[in-house]
């Protein structure tokens, strides 16, 4: 499954946090990490390097990481990811494997490096909560529409969610849905959740969209499960979306990161996943 880049946005936060420095010094360089790794699915993972904005918008290749090494362990074996260009990611270049599966219920260690520097994290894959069933409804505009999402929270343990999006023909990778991050600590066994269209300029093939769906589209939507650090790191890009365009309280905190030594995620996820047309 495709994933909404995130890699920019870690970027810009940090080059914002560096522009606001009372002194000339230019903060290290460090790497930034983007993967996951789902039950069922194989790891991806893309690499880049962060830099100072003087000014200007950058070419993004200048970010990216072509030649790192990239390396998963599920504890028994481990694999090194082969780079290579695709078009349907942003930035169009990926690490991953076909030798090495995710399974729920397991521990990931992944290990980066390029030029001296060397980052490391670890998730591990919780088992897939199904998705019982979606439903268009309506908004007060006669061709604007959300979709609610319905599933049950199994019981014994703590569990974290993200209801992710993406029309499709119209969205290469599934996005977050606004407020779609979420932990069982604050609902009921029976969950019915709100989906809306998430946008990202990367994606986004209508660059004015608005947040609900239209008429004629076909909208997947995705349940991930997943551990407590990859929740943080989604909550806090949440928050970064959510209050970042409010220029009263402009959000400055970095994005949480389960990254050694560097920024960015590595997150595991027990996806499940429907699609509902929107008639």
């Amino acid at each position: 499954m495709k994933h909404p880049a995130c890699l920019l946005a870690c970027l810009a936060l940090l080059a914002s946090a560096s522009c606001v420095r009372d002194d000339a010094e230019t903060p290290p360089t460090e790497l930034v990490v983007e993967g996951w790794i789902e039950d069922g699915g194989y790891p991806v993972v893309q690499l880049g390097v962060t830099r100072p904005v003087d000014g200007m918008m950058q070419d993004i290749n200048e970010y990216v990481v072509r030649w790192g090494k990239v390396t998963v362990s599920d504890g028994t074996d481990s694999v090194i990811l082969t780079g290579g260009y695709d078009e349907n990611y942003f930035p169009p270049y990926k690490y991953t494997s076909f030798d090495l599966m995710g399974q729920a219920g397991k521990t990931y260690t992944l290990t980066a490096e390029y030029r001296g520097m060397k980052v490391s994290a670890v998730t591990t894959i919780p088992a897939p909560v199904r998705l019982d069933s979606l439903r268009a409804v309506q908004t007060g505009n006669d061709t604007l529409y959300y979709v609610k999402a319905y599933f049950h929270d199994p019981s014994g343990s703590p569990d974290y969610y993200g209801l992710f999006s993406r029309r499709r023909g119209k969205d290469k990778a599934f996005l977050l849905s606004p407020m779609g991050i979420f932990s069982d600590e604050v609902l009921s066994a029976q969950i019915t959740a709100d989906v809306y269209c998430g946008t990202s300029v990367y994606t986004e093939t209508e660059r004015q969209a608005s947040a609900c769906f239209k008429e004629g589209d076909q909208v997947e939507v995705q349940l991930r499960h997943m551990d407590e650090a990859s929740y943080r790191f989604w909550q806090s890009y949440s928050n970064w979306v959510n209050q970042s365009s409010n220029m009263f309280f402009p959000y400055t905190q970095e994005l949480a990161s389960n990254i050694r030594g560097g920024k960015g995620y590595w997150c595991g996820y027990g996806t499940h996943a429907l699609s509902v047309r929107i008639k």
